[in-house]
Parts: structure tokens; C-alpha cells; sequence
């Protein structure tokens, strides 16, 4: 059996019709295991309210040993495109945001697509701090990279308060997840491919972002960066009025309700 003969755990929300509804596929960021779609919740939430068939895929179910790069992974989900039928809106958070933009040259050019803290391309510090978590991952402390990384999605000089949290203990299959995932954002670059592409393009990223900032994004002139301000790389749940107004918008301006 072929890798993409596999199943991929995908969740799916909002209208189910196989013809009508436009359809967004959203590809999930490295998570220690898969959330059934949690992680866009906020967002998932104002695409099924705006009459969007919404189907979230676990992008890491689709890594193996032999996906050692974002090239790899992503050529791995273009061979799952068929499978969800015609796709209105592409969408990625985090490492999901990467591949989707990294397929961008395969899909209708006007796909439109809806970002938050995808990254285009990383820098030294970027995957200083990925490769910093993917190590402790590595080395059997998935409690810690987990750790890691939650202070990490939070805004700069916000430190959550965890006063009386068991840590969790060390996951190996969540430790190679993390690892994994982390890796392949490293030396990422897919610039180029996202300001060719004539469709729509929402960026959403945090402006106190510790991970991906504006400075990892890339867009064309139609295209729009959104910076949220206070916010880290989830401000879909940090600030989320204002970036359901956003997605809710771009909506609008797209013909996608």
C-alpha cells in the first residue's frame, strides 16, 4: 500500500453537500498528537457560519521517516488533493500554513488562501528556536520541548502562569511528532511561489510573535499581511473578534459566503 493510499485523520465541520457549499481545506501545525481540529477552532468556526465545507487534515500523519523536508511533505499532500475534491480556499497554521503556500503552484489560480503564522521562509533565529525544541523531542524530553514550545506560542514578555501543572510526562510518539515537524520548517524558503500566485492571500500573524513574524511572511501586491497587535502565534485564540472580523471579511471580499 502507498503512502497516500493511507488514511489521514481529517475532521470535517459546516455543510457536507458534495456539490454547493465552497470547500476549505486546512492543514493542521506540528501538534504533539492529533486534536481533531481543535487548533483552528476560532477560525474553523467563521468559515462553517459562513456557509464553508471545512475539512481539517493532520499534516503530520502524513511524515514518515523518509519525509525529511517541507519538498517531501508537500508532495505527499499534493497527492492527497484529489482526494477532497475541489478546494475554494486553502488554508495552514504554522507548519500547515508552509505547505500550504508551498502548493500553491499546483492549485487553481484563483484558490484563495487564508494563513495564520505560516511562515514563506524561516531566518537563524527562527530555527534556533525550532531546533531547540526539536532537540529536547529528539532526546527523549518531549515534556520539555512541549514546555518549550508553549512559552514560545505565547506573546513576547507574557510568561502563562502554570503554578500547580503536573509536567506532562515524555510522549515518544508526541517527541517524534515534535521533532519531526520542527525540523522540516528549518531552511524553508517558498517566497516565490506565494507572490506568483494570482488568487487572494490572508496572512495572519501576531505582532509580539515569538516563532513566526512578519518577517517570515511573503505576499504579492493583491495579496494582505495582518498583523495583529499583542498577539503571538495564536492570535486566533489571543485575539479572536478581531481575527474572526478579518477572516469574515476576506470572506466577503472573495465571494466565499
Amino acid at each position: 500500500m502507498t503512502h497516500t493510499e493511507l488514511a489521514v485523520p481529517a475532521a470535517v465541520f459546516g455543510p457536507e453537500a458534495a456539490a454547493g457549499p465552497a470547500h476549505a481545506l486546512v492543514f493542521a501545525p506540528v501538534t504533539p498528537r492529533w486534536d481533531e481540529g481543535a487548533f483552528f477552532a476560532p477560525v474553523t468556526r467563521v468559515l462553517a457560519q459562513a456557509g464553508l465545507r471545512v475539512t481539517v487534515v493532520d499534516t503530520l500523519s502524513l511524515w514518515d521517516e523518509e519525509t525529511d523536508s517541507l519538498h517531501s511533505l508537500t508532495a505527499r499532500c499534493r497527492a492527497l488533493l484529489t482526494r477532497y475534491g475541489p478546494v475554494d480556499l486553502l488554508c495552514g497554521n504554522a507548519l500547515g500554513g508552509a505547505v500550504a503556500q508551498a502548493l500553491l503552484p499546483g492549485v487553481a489560480p484563483d484558490t484563495a488562501v487564508l494563513l495564520v503564522s505560516g511562515p514563506a521562509r524561516t531566518d537563524a533565529l527562527l530555527e534556533a528556536r525550532l531546533t531547540e525544541i526539536a532537540e529536547l523531542a529528539a532526546g527523549g524530553r518531549s515534556d520539555h520541548a512541549l514546555a518549550l514550545l508553549d512559552r514560545r506560542v505565547q506573546p513576547q514578555g507574557r510568561c502563562r502562569e502554570t503554578a500547580g501543572e503536573a509536567p506532562a510526562p515524555h510522549d515518544p510518539a508526541a517527541g517524534r511528532r515534535l521533532a519531526a515537524g520542527m525540523r522540516m520548517l528549518c531552511g524553508i524558503d517558498v517566497t516565490d511561489a506565494v507572490r506568483a500566485h494570482p488568487g487572494p492571500l490572508l496572512q495572519i500573524v501576531g505582532g509580539r510573535s515569538q516563532l513566526v513574524t512578519p518577517r517570515h511572511t511573503a505576499a504579492a501586491a493583491h495579496h494582505r499581511v495582518a498583523v495583529i497587535p499583542g498577539a503571538g502565534m495564536r492570535p486566533h485564540f489571543e485575539r479572536t473578534a478581531e481575527v474572526s472580523a478579518l477572516v469574515g471579511s476576506f470572506l466577503r471580499e472573495k465571494g466565499l459566503t
